[in-house]
């Protein structure tokens, strides 16, 4: 989701303040190259900045810009290669006022602790807080006592039981991890054909565990604006902490943020996936905070970001018997009874996923149901419905296209064998 429509000058004051903290982490490990870069970004923020931009601002904008300048000219006077970073008259500026570098740092610092103190102090310099604090609260589920539990969903055994040891023992048996040295898997990864029912799986874990749930997806951390999506995430997994209860954050498609790294991937696009590393690592320092996330393309994810992942389930095309109970739900639910068996049913629609058989199933309804209008046109009467005829039922499979074809699934199955 795109949250910031506008831009501020102060937005960019933050990032040269951002970039100059990294800096000063470094210490003696910063490279001139480096300096460099943050010195041409200092410059073009004060090229940017509008002069008409208020009295107030405009004053925090020169401490700011000031405290950057003389931090990276202290940066670079201190190195060997003195020439070879940013001008010699600006070095000399600031070596002959070291009081005025002193002064200018003490107001960096008092600033930083005021936005650290004070979240209405912080949003004056922060125009995005706002908006992302609203986008992070908008992903949480309301409603989850509506969702369904584990034993609701048909089929799927394997993965319900692995989902349900990573999610819901750790919590229902608090006693067994405690006084073992067993830990609890904090990051799990479902994979499996699209439309298999890996969002419900987590659903129905949380709702198990009565955890707060976070239901997010890729558009909801990428953010147009610098700096913005890397901030998202950071405080995304914050919220969760200050939270203090069990909690569920839930990322679907993880593979459209977390593709394999390339050469010629943005700057952007590398802050973002290091920053998400950073942030899983830190779950383990956690209590009662899980990472779930999903993809239907897990060949295509990072090294780095599986490897992180601590335990991956495989969710799979539901069984014979797991379509029997999913088409003997939904198609009592929308017509009358068919006039042929479930198992002649389940047979004829091998190779469908979950969301197949429940788009399949809504098809015989809207056949049936047409079938209902025609007589009623006719007849000008209310006509009952008939069972679910063979012929109807093979007239919609000989339309249907399934969501999963052979080559995907034998995709998986290589990947599952490697």
């Amino acid at each position: 989701m795109d949250y910031c429509n506008f831009i501020n000058p102060t937005h960019k004051l933050l990032e040269c303040r951002d970039k100059l903290r990294e800096l000063a982490q470094r210490g003696a490990d910063t490279s001139i190259e480096d300096l460099k870069n943050v010195y041409d970004l200092v410059v073009q923020t004060l090229h940017d900045i509008p002069q008409s931009d208020g009295e107030n601002k405009s004053i925090r904008s020169l401490t700011l810009i000031s405290h950057m300048l003389s931090k990276a000219a202290q940066f670079e006077a201190n190195r060997e290669n003195l020439g070879l970073g940013l001008p010699s008259d600006l070095i000399e500026n600031v070596s002959s006022k070291p009081s005025q570098l002193h002064e200018n740092y003490q107001n960096m610092e008092e600033v930083n602790t005021a936005c650290q103190s004070d979240s209405s102090h912080k949003d004056k310099f922060d125009d995005f807080a706002e908006a992302r604090r609203n986008a992070i609260e908008s992903t949480i589920v309301r409603d989850i006592e509506s969702l369904p539990v584990l034993t609701d969903i048909a089929g799927l055994t394997e993965a319900k039981n692995a989902l349900s040891e990573a999610l819901v023992d750790p919590i229902l048996y608090p006693e067994w991890f405690s006084e073992t040295d067993l830990k609890p898997w904090k990051s799990v990864l479902l994979y499996g054909p699209p439309g298999t029912g890996k969002t419900v799986l987590c659903h129905a874990a949380a709702r198990e565990i009565e955890a707060t749930l976070y239901q997010i997806s890729s558009s909801d951390l990428i953010s147009s604006w610098s700096g913005q999506s890397e901030k998202l995430i950071r405080e995304l997994f914050d919220h969760a902490i200050k939270l203090n209860k069990v909690t569920v954050i839930f990322i679907d498609e993880i593979d459209s943020l977390c593709r394999v790294r390339c050469s010629t991937e943005d700057d952007s696009n590398r802050r973002v996936k290091t920053e998400l590393l950073v942030q899983i690592s830190k779950l383990q320092k956690t209590t009662g905070i899980m990472l779930v996330c999903a993809t239907n393309c897990p060949w295509d994810l990072d090294p780095a970001f599986l490897r992180r992942f601590e335990k991956k389930i495989y969710v799979g095309l539901p069984s014979t018997s797991a379509r029997i109970s999913i088409l003997r739900k939904r198609l009592n639910n929308t017509t009358r009874t068919p006039a042929v068996s479930y198992e002649w049913l389940a047979a004829k629609t091998e190779g469908f996923s979950g969301d197949d058989l429940r788009r399949f199933s809504s098809e015989i309804a809207y056949a049936q149901f047409r079938q209902y209008k025609e007589r009623k046109i006719l007849t000008k009467e209310n006509a009952p419905c008939n069972p679910v005829s063979i012929g109807l039922i093979e007239t919609v499979l000989a339309k249907f296209v399934r969501s999963v074809d052979e080559q995907q699934l034998s995709k998986f199955h290589e990947y599952m064998n490697k």
